[in-house]
């Protein structure tokens, strides 16, 4: 029988298992090759493609062989993983790499000396090599793996100055890579999700470009030699339909490598246990559960075993300590040492190496080191390969029970602070009574606590202090409650006498009451239908008639009117407490409209504390909490909004997203609730857009996700979809991601469907006019002329149709002709020139009107299209120069014009516009315009000739 299982299951192979590691010859070529011209190589692929067996076991003995032309066989190689603290393992894998052999005075070097020197400066790694004096032809690799951990290094904000020494890890890397004195070479594995992330560091873009590798899929060939190369060495057979069998299961995906080595390593095992002369065949793969069942069934064996010794929950909290999808959705794993494995689980350091043997023993390649490595308190504990998280089922669910753990303490905490800064108050149910159950389920303590937000005491302390008040408020209900009781108790005898009457009296005041409530819930659904009619995006305000603004003042004041009577009623019974909770609410709303926020902020405020207290009595009613979610989101629109205050709307939105999917869930046939949500999930996309663009683009494939099976039947969910694929290709499209290209088109085609459906919809046709802008500046970007015409064509017509009854729409129909005059310009100076004057036209047209020379826009979108025609006048273009003199005397005398006029938001708008133009233009067209600058500086100071002075 063979000697050993020559497959290692979900780990990468080591540079030991060459012998062992079959398939990528090619590939390994190509990798010396481009290590030997560059000396930063970047091995990207998709995670479970072989980097780092590629590396480890590919690479790194053919250098130590001598196969790289020009560099020798004398190798001191470094091997690392960022971590927790990048620069501190640097400083350790240079330490076991560079003393060995060296100047013996260094032997006893620290990894302490090392880390002083790395920090020293961007060439600490350049000055470790030069000071460990190594023998000439001596060569230094250095291998990150895993390098993407770096990431979510940068991001942490539990770990002081982690942004700092991320950076300063990259450029150590970089100038040690870019120098040539000393042969020191860089490579690092990564995966191919979080090549854009590399944009947050100068200089590694560019260095990962020249020196990239991507990782291809393995042909069908090589991936029969990685199965049947093994068996052979090993002294094995397998029958020839079973490899067939496996490169069927594989087809393409080359992403489950990993799941075939690991169903390989137990199918030998079961084989071998069975002590068949045979070969490995099919019946052995079945046993196993074959690559698609192999891997999850393996590890729930693992599992089990756990929890026959009562470690089944410590298993669980510690696989959720080594997974996060919380910082990044698209997971990634987090290595732990094991002291603080035990201080987030609150487990005995003991049993967590019990069980981490449990998972790491021969055989089972779940948890690293391997299990020749002995654990200890400061021992790093990791999974082997992503595989698991995406492979295992019991893990996927716990992962995702972790970020909802994890979500719900960051709001705790947030909320806790606020209550702190006295911004907000105690919670109250039914956040109390989520939080309550999070507690009991999550058991959270202060290190788990620690890696999401470093505020555990003061949460815990605010959590603790709610449920006091409850308790509190509770008992003195209570109190109330039997003092009425005996009250009642004796009063009862005189109603007695008069039972018959009241019955009787009852009945018809009943009726009578009942028909009242039916004609007042008539009026509110009118006034409330006029409401959601009047409820318009600022932005798009501007694409009603003016009869239809005026209409949309009047039913907002209709509104208010109706909803003041609320507001005189005591809130006696539950209906009047309910009555005056949606006139507050419905303040909020026409406020919001009426675009007074801080009246808004305060009336969302209202609705929220009494439809918390009515949900508190009624936990089961539906409309309440539907209500009570509806306040939360439209207070985050409020507060989202506001210069500021995007902390204070993030909470908001998370409240009414919590509320929103129990409705889901409660009731999944219910559109509007699904809608809701979708809204929701929405506004809090663009809100995380600005600086998390991995949550706000989870959000948005969420929204979009709850509102495709609407969109047949629901012109409503077809326009909200639009609106959310607009915002994911704008957050694609900047971070160069080219499936923008697909949003930006489903969201067009999907309002030409609107349009075609109600040509007579105004803001259909605006919104679609925007994307269809939107599209454009993509295709020109791309290089796309004729299809970013068409678009910008298309948009052109539409505003031209909306502008005539609204001003503020013609400045974006002028903005559309400057677009379109820039996509011409590299191909058709004359067209260009011809678009440029239609926009200058219309901005002649329009800086008449009332208040337009106070609008921002007006002025951003007129320096756009000088900008524009200075860059057509510097290609020595006649009549690019002729619309550029004519577009500067109009402006030159509108900015005179605002000087005089003593309004100072326009003195400000023309100054802003003159700043940024003024750089572009030529020294004689540059001195005119800062010559008014300056006029208008002084002006603005009370010494110029308008200040009246």
């Amino acid at each position: 029988m063979p000697l050993f299982n020559p497959f290692p299951g979900l780990r990468a192979f080591e540079p030991d298992e060459d012998h062992l590691f079959f398939g990528r010859e090619k590939e390994i070529d190509e990798l010396l090759r481009r290590l030997r011209t560059s000396r930063f190589v970047a091995v990207v692929g998709t995670s479970g493609s072989g980097k780092s067996s590629l590396v480890r076991s590919g690479m790194i003995p053919s250098l130590e062989s001598g196969f790289m032309a020009g560099a020798g066989s004398s190798w001191r190689i470094a091997v690392l993983r960022p971590g927790e603290d990048p620069i501190g393992h640097l400083a350790s894998a240079l330490d076991a790499a560079l003393i060995r052999g060296g100047d013996p005075e260094l032997v006893g070097t620290s990894r302490l000396l090392l880390e002083v020197t790395l920090r020293r400066g961007t060439l600490g790694l350049v000055d470790a090599v030069r000071q460990a004096r190594l023998p000439a032809g001596d060569n230094v690799l250095l291998i990150v793996d895993q390098f993407e951990e770096l990431f979510r290094f940068r991001n942490s904000r539990q770990i002081a100055n982690s942004r700092d020494d991320a950076i300063a890890f990259v450029k150590l890397l970089l100038e040690a890579a870019a120098q040539q004195d000393l042969p020191i070479y860089v490579v690092l594995t990564m995966r191919s999700d979080f090549i854009g992330d590399c944009m947050a560091f100068p200089g590694l873009p560019e260095a990962v470009n020249d020196g990239l590798y991507l990782v291809g899929r393995m042909p069908r060939d090589s991936v029969r030699l990685a199965i049947t190369g093994p068996v052979a060495v090993a002294g094995g057979a397998i029958a020839p339909r079973l490899v067939i069998r496996i490169l069927n299961a594989l087809g393409d995906d080359n992403d489950q490598l990993p799941l075939v080595q690991h169903a390989l390593m137990r199918t030998w095992d079961h084989w071998a246990a069975r002590q068949s002369d045979g070969p490995i065949d099919v019946e052995d793969y079945e046993a196993v559960g074959a690559v698609q069942d192999a891997l999850s069934k393996h590890a729930e064996e693992a599992y089990d075993e756990a929890s026959t010794h009562g470690f089944a929950k410590l298993a669980e909290d510690i696989f959720e300590a080594l997974t996060d999808t919380f910082t990044d959705p698209r997971g990634v794993r987090r290595p732990t040492a094991v002291r603080e494995l035990a201080d987030i689980t609150g487990a005995a350091e003991e049993d967590v190496i019990r069980v981490v043997e449990i998972f790491r023993k021969p055989g089972r390649t779940f948890l690293m080191p391997p299990p020749t490595i002995p654990l200890t308190g400061s021992s790093i504990v990791d999974l082997s390969h992503e595989s698991l998280m995406r492979g295992w089922r019991r893990l996927i669910e716990w992962a995702e029970q972790e970020r909802d753990a994890a979500e719900f303490y960051t709001r705790l905490s947030q909320a806790a602070a606020w209550y702190e800064r006295g911004s907000a108050g105690l919670w109250r149910n039914p956040e109390l009574e989520l939080a309550q159950q999070w507690k009991a389920e999550t058991k959270p303590t202060a290190a788990w606590a620690g890696r999401y937000d470093s505020s555990f005491e003061r949460a815990l302390a605010f959590l603790d202090t709610s449920l006091a008040e409850r308790e509190r408020l509770d008992a003195e209900r209570e109190r109330e409650r039997r003092t009425k009781l005996r009250r009642t108790q004796l009063v009862a005898g005189a109603l007695a006498t008069l039972l018959t009457i009241a019955v009787v009296l009852g009945t018809y005041a009943w009726n009578e009451r009942r028909r009242a409530q039916h004609n007042l819930d008539l009026a509110r659904q009118a006034v409330d239908e006029s409401l959601a009619a009047a409820d318009r995006d600022p932005s798009q305000i501007a694409a009603d008639t003016p009869q239809v603004q005026e209409l949309r003042r009047e039913l907002l004041s209709r509104a208010e009117r109706f909803y003041l009577a609320f507001l005189d009623q005591e809130p006696r019974s539950e209906q009047s407490r309910r009555d005056v909770a949606i006139a507050h609410l419905r303040f909020g709303d026409i406020n919001r409209m009426l675009e007074k926020r801080d009246e808004a902020e305060r009336e969302y405020r209202r609705a929220i504390a009494g439809l918390t207290a009515l949900t508190a009595d009624n936990p089961r009613n539906a409309g309440d909490r539907r209500a009570l979610a509806g306040a939360y989101n439209s207070l985050g629109e409020t507060l989202r909004l506001q210069v500021g205050r995007a902390d204070d709307a993030a909470p908001a939105y998370d409240a009414a997203r919590q509320i929103q999917q129990a409705l889901v869930q409660q009731d999944p046939g219910a559109t509007h609730y699904r809608e809701e949500l979708a809204r929701t999930l929405s506004n809090r996309g663009i809100l995380r857009s600005s600086d998390d663009g991995r949550s706000a683009e989870s959000d948005f494939r969420e929204s979009m996700r709850l509102l495709e099976p609407l969109t047949a039947g629901s012109q409503r969910a077809l326009q909200e979809i639009g609106r959310v694929a607009n915002n994911l290709a704008a957050m694609l499209d900047s971070a160069g991601a080219a499936e923008a290209r697909a949003f930006y088109e489903r969201a067009v085609a999907g309002h030409e469907r609107l349009v075609q459906r109600s040509p007579d919809n105004r803001e259909y046709q605006l919104e679609l006019a925007t994307f269809c802008n939107n599209l454009a500046v993509f295709l020109h970007d791309r290089g796309e002329r004729a299809a970013a015409n068409a678009r910008s064509r298309q948009a052109v017509a539409l505003m031209t149709g909306l502008a005539r009854p609204a001003p503020s729409l013609a400045i974006e129909r002028a903005d559309a002709y400057t677009l379109q005059g820039m996509i011409l310009q590299a191909e058709n100076i004359a067209a260009a020139a011809r678009a440029y004057e239609d926009a200058l036209q219309l901005f002649a047209e329009i800086e008449g009107a009332p208040g337009v020379l106070g609008l921002p826009a007006f002025h951003r979108r007129f320096g756009d299209l000088l900008v524009n025609l200075a860059a057509l006048s510097s290609e020595s273009s006649p009549v690019g120069r002729r619309v550029l003199l004519r577009a500067l005397d109009q402006y030159v005398a509108l900015a005179t014009r605002a000087a005089a006029s003593g309004a100072e938001s326009e003195r400000r708008a023309v100054l802003d516009t003159l700043a940024r133009v003024a750089p572009d233009l030529g020294d004689r067209d540059r001195r005119r315009l800062l010559a008014l600058q300056e006029q208008l500086r002084l002006t603005m100071e009370g010494r110029g000739p308008s200040s009246g002075k």
